[in-house]
């Protein structure tokens, strides 16, 4: 008997727990709902909430710091949107034609980038033999220096700058101590550079020194400047794969799109019953023009490639 009492007992504890459970977690849930559909703005009937307020702005690309900025210009848009109905503006045909436009259009898209995720993938032996066959692409137009640059506002601190490279400090680490130039955040790399494409007094010296030479300290009316030339070419030489890469990456990407794209066409011009009639002459044109124009565009691209 005591044993049934004890049990009993501890069977309505564990109730007791489970309901303040379950009424913990009602009271979260509908705390989350209620945030969700908190009203944070409204025009009228129309009304904007918390959920939609923060899936439209991550939709947009919007910052959590950008809310006010964003309801602000929801507020206005709904007031204009409601004069513009007042107006009858709504009704005219020409939006029926601009909406079933942006449709098509968006809907498009989506298709070629999920045919293109599906079918485009570029390798490397594809990237390394585009850059083989392709060089000509890839040619200097002009002599070329590759340097490492740093500039300070005192002369004194450019002089402690130089002395610590002429220790045996790596240029780029004294670079990111002491320059206040564009590029001390990547060590002072500016790439390769033509004699155009920075001021005389940094050109002259750039393109007179030799590879791993350091420069004495060049003042110019920007500061105190300092600069290592890490590498020089000429006029007609071949960039390196690694600068043209991505080039080489972009080009192939737009080879295969194109070539997916017409293959697309091609496949449902074929599946499809195509009419075309072209005013204002009186001839008809039947799909067999289409068919034409969609094989020479694919055959031009497939030759490309």
């Amino acid at each position: 008997m005591l044993k049934t009492i004890r049990f009993k007992s501890e069977y309505r504890d564990h109730i007791q727990i489970l309901l303040i459970i379950l009424f913990v977690a009602i009271l979260l849930n509908c705390w989350r709902r209620g945030e969700e559909e908190e009203v944070v703005a409204r025009v009228d009937n129309s009304v904007l909430t918390h959920k939609n307020m923060k899936s439209r702005m991550s939709w947009e690309g919007l910052r959590e710091d950008q809310e006010s900025e964003f309801v602000e210009k929801w507020v206005d848009r709904e007031l204009l949107y409601r004069e513009a109905k007042r107006l009858g503006l709504d009704k005219a045909e020409e939006l029926q034609w601009e909406l079933e436009l942006v449709e098509k259009e968006y809907v498009i898209q989506k298709l070629l980038e999920r045919i293109y995720a599906k079918k485009i993938q570029i390798t490397e032996e594809e990237i390394l033999s585009y850059y083989e066959q392709n060089q000509d692409l890839f040619r200097v137009d002009e002599e070329e220096v590759k340097i490492l640059h740093l500039l300070t506002k005192e002369r004194e601190e450019a002089r402690e700058a130089l002395k610590e490279i002429q220790a045996g400090k790596d240029f780029s680490d004294v670079a990111r101590e002491h320059s206040i130039g564009l590029f001390h955040d990547q060590g002072g790399q500016m790439g390769y550079i033509k004699r155009e494409d920075v001021i005389p007094e940094i050109g002259r010296i750039a393109f007179y020194l030799t590879p791993g030479s350091v420069s004495s300290i060049i003042k110019s009316n920007h500061g105190y400047h300092i600069i290592k030339v890490i590498k020089k070419r000429s006029k007609g030489e071949i960039k390196d794969l690694s600068e043209v890469r991505d080039e080489i990456l972009q080009r192939l990407r737009v080879i295969k799109e194109r070539s997916a794209y017409y293959d697309l066409l091609f496949q449902l011009q074929n599946e499809a019953k195509v009419f075309v009639a072209i005013p204002p002459k009186e001839e008809t044109i039947e799909s067999d023009s289409l068919s034409n124009r969609i094989t020479q565009e694919y055959n031009k691209e497939n030759t490309k490639e």
